[in-house]
């Protein structure tokens, strides 16, 4: 039977309907290709600016920590610096563009506090801060939100998008070349057992190393392929005579000979000699401290499981910054001292989760 002139009018009109929302459907998709494309890449060019501020402010901050000794630095509180730290964070803002625009940073989008690297949490505060946290914007408060071109369709004409970026200053990767002026080491485990050491300025016995308070051993650097008691007294001496320094030592990377056991009463005085010549330094260098009856230096963590005496070949995995207070030759010989924490020493982060920060950050979120 043919169809009426009134049944193909329906039909035209059904496919005219179909088409129309066909139509719409495309243009919704086009809308989530460009606009969403759009909006991912302005936020990956937030990213960079939030990530390169981050970086900026948090090497300004740890550029401050260069110029303090130890006791400043921990009582340090940034309040008469935080101004000039966030004005670096803005000022990488305003050099940079996202989606044409260049950025403004918000004072208030520049934080500045505490990273842990156990938890991954970010703490606010000022009272010795190692880290800052920084978010750029395109949305009503800073930049004005990112204008769309198909998604107007649909009633959407402007999009908001942020990054955040945040860096800190990390246990040191590096410690250059006489960095480690006394031959001595401290497992890792006395960093790690926390509940067992608790070691932030507790003492630990460098001598003897069977000692139950001690974690540590005696090393001769990568000089020798083999660790003996003259080896290790012919090292302590030429650091002395100033003939020897420790090399450019990187944390996962370098290895040192290890050694334990009883040193000789020659080897023994020669460190002690050592000790009675540094302590008095008081140079913020190889004795980073002002007290002329100790020591302060860094030293390797190298890498064990437990605090037994270390042999032969061993990785290092980090640093540590040491407090010797007492090489006693007589009636017993034995070396104390304990180990400092939340300290910034010159040179760049990114190593282990304990030990000395550099003052050169690394972004960690």
């Amino acid at each position: 039977m043919k169809k009426s002139d009134g049944e193909n009018w329906n039909q035209k009109g059904q496919v005219l309907i179909i088409v129309v929302i066909a139509f719409i459907a495309l243009l919704a998709f086009a809308a989530l290709a460009l606009d969403v494309g759009n909006l991912m890449v302005t936020k990956n060019e937030l990213q960079n600016i939030s990530d390169g501020a981050s970086l900026a402010a948090t090497r300004r901050l740890g550029s401050i920590y260069e110029t303090m000794p130890y006791a400043d630095q921990q009582t340090y509180n940034c309040s008469a610096d935080a101004p000039a730290i966030i004005s670096v964070a803005q000022e990488v803002g305003t050099m940079n563009i996202a989606a044409g625009v260049n950025i403004t940073i918000n004072a208030a989008d520049v934080e500045i506090g505490q990273w842990n690297s156990g938890t991954k949490v970010f703490t606010p505060t000022y009272s010795q801060p190692d880290a800052v946290r920084v978010r750029a914007r395109r949305d009503s408060s800073a930049n004005g939100p990112i204008a769309t071109f198909f998604a107007r369709i649909l009633g959407i004409n402007t999009m908001d998008v942020s990054a955040t970026g945040t860096a800190a200053l990390t246990a040191e990767s590096t410690a250059g070349p006489g960095g480690l002026p006394v031959p001595v080491g401290i497992s890792r485990r006395w960093f790690e057992d926390r509940a067992a050491f608790n070691f932030c300025n507790q003492p630990i016995r460098f001598y003897p190393t069977n000692d139950p308070s001690s974690c540590a051993g005696w090393h001769v650097y990568d000089r020798y392929s083999n660790m003996n008691d003259r080896v290790l007294r012919d090292t302590i001496s030429d650091i002395e005579a100033g003939s020897y320094e420790s090399p450019e030592t990187i944390a996962y990377v370098t290895r040192y000979e290890f050694g334990g056991g009883t040193m000789s009463i020659q080897t023994f005085a020669a460190m002690k000699s050592l000790f009675d010549s540094r302590k008095v330094l008081n140079d913020g260098t190889i004795d980073n401290d002002t007290d002329s009856t100790t020591w302060t230096t860094g030293v390797p963590v190298f890498d064990s499981s437990d605090c037994s005496n270390p042999h032969g070949s061993t990785f290092i995995v980090g640093f540590a910054t040491i407090v010797i207070t007492n090489v006693q030759d007589s009636p017993v010989h034995q070396i104390d001292g304990y180990v400092i924490c939340n300290n910034v020493e010159p040179g760049r982060g990114g190593g282990g989760e304990y030990g000395t920060k550099g003052s050169i950050p690394g972004l960690v979120q």
